[in-house]
């Protein structure tokens, strides 16, 4: 979908080094990525991650 896109805004919860991630595991390369947002995790009561 991202090549489709005028825009693509990636939603992150944290941000590493160049070459920490394996490859592999990216969906959207960065070529596709026009804006990043970092977005804090918040622990809910019930026990699971609320981004």
């Amino acid at each position: 979908m991202a090549m489709a896109a005028r825009k693509t805004v990636a939603t992150v919860h944290e941000q590493v080094a160049l070459g920490e991630l394996d490859p592999e595991t990216v969906v959207s390369p960065g070529i596709f990525v026009q804006a990043v947002v970092k977005i804090d995790r918040v622990a809910t009561q019930a026990g699971g991650i609320k981004a």
